[in-house]
């Protein structure tokens, strides 16, 4: 017994070691694999503008292999090319991020797939658009507006705040509150929107929303999402929800699955803080959290066509009580309505030129 318990230490050791020396084998047996082809052309990010053409070259590491063909694969088109080939950026339709699938025919019967990222940035730069004062409605102070869609001249207005986030429905003209939902107080409302007479609400960081009853507000259903919820708007037959980035998405108000997305971008590149959003005139109108803009984004292919500069719309100087920043948008018979987070005003605004030189 004596004799077994002092070769243990000795048995376990060697075990050990061939362990080690089998695993050194197997590494030796499995190197990284090395690709043959090279992607010359375009560099990895490299950012082009509308009316660009991107140069696609494929090199080879092999001088014993030759490319007998290869597929470019983006979106649902393809090209088919030996080692180069070339693609106008008109032919893409979304701004932002692109990625590029190329597949290749090796000389040796084996076949390589790579992935190639380039950004396309809008080439002029946006224009703006002015607007004049036609009308100011009451607006209550107490409101830490996230979200505004009116139907049949009654305002619905979603509001924030951990405790206080609420529904409204709310008379346009006199301001007055004709019917309220509290929400739950560990939820923080954003932004509401209608469609098919429902409304839906997104939640801030509980990457919940909620779907009510326009008429009565009782809670219909309930749905996920994996990101922050910011601001959302109905684009024809989908809802279109922003979550604080450059990114827009497309859900199916019947699924709540995500069918469709698209990336802000100006001739500067991505635009972040994406948050209330509007669609008027068959365009997504959108607040940017923080700062006193309108963009005008192109739902297609996510371009920033105009902005409207509302700095001035609110004389926060000649005001005392507490106030946030411009956040709400609304349209009602070609007109459209901005306000902000506790302001005491909403404005009536008309757009006096249509952005062209």
């Amino acid at each position: 017994m004596y004799m077994i318990s002092r070769l243990l230490p000795l048995y376990i050791f060697f075990l050990l070691l061939i362990g080690c020396e089998n695993t050194n084998e197997k590494e030796k047996k499995s190197p990284r694999i090395k690709s043959s082809i090279k992607i010359k052309s375009p560099l990895s990010n490299e950012i082009f503008y509308k009316k660009d053409t991107i140069n696609f070259l494929l090199g080879i590491n092999n001088n014993e292999l030759k490319i007998d063909s290869s597929i470019l694969y983006h979106d649902d088109n393809s090209i088919t090319f030996t080692n180069k080939t070339s693609l106008p950026t008109n032919s893409i339709l979304k701004f932002g991020k692109n990625n590029f699938k190329i597949k290749t025919w090796l000389s040796n019967g084996k076949i390589e797939n790579h992935l190639k990222t380039i950004y396309l940035y809008p080439k002029e730069s946006t224009k703006e658009l002015f607007f004049e004062i036609t009308n100011i409605f009451p607006h209550n102070k107490d409101s830490y507006t996230q979200g505004l869609f009116i139907d049949n001249e009654i305002l619905y207005e979603s509001t924030g705040q951990y405790g206080n986030s609420t529904i409204k429905k709310i008379n346009l003209k006199s301001g007055k509150i004709i019917d309220l939902l509290k929400l739950d107080d560990k939820y923080f409302g954003e932004g509401i929107t209608m469609y098919n007479n429902k409304i839906f609400l997104l939640t801030w960081k509980s990457k919940k929303g909620f779907v009510y009853d326009k008429n009565t507000f009782d809670k219909i259903d309930e749905f996920d999402y994996k990101t922050e919820g910011w601001g959302v708007t109905t684009v024809n037959d989908k809802i279109v929800m922003s979550d604080g980035t450059e990114n827009l998405y497309f859900i199916n108000p019947n699924t709540y699955k995500i069918e469709n997305q698209i990336q802000v971008y100006d001739n500067n590149g991505k635009v972040i803080n994406i948050n209330e959003l509007e669609f008027i005139n068959d365009k997504i109108y959108a607040n940017v959290y923080g700062k006193d803009i309108i963009l005008i984004i192109n739902y297609s292919s996510g371009k920033v066509e105009n902005f409207i500069n509302l700095n001035n719309v609110f004389n926060k100087e000649n005001y005392n009580g507490k106030i946030d920043v411009l956040n709400g948008i609304a349209t009602n018979n070609n007109k459209i309505y901005v306000t902000g987070k506790w302001w005491p005003s909403m404005f009536e605004i008309k757009i006096i030129n249509d952005g062209t030189e």
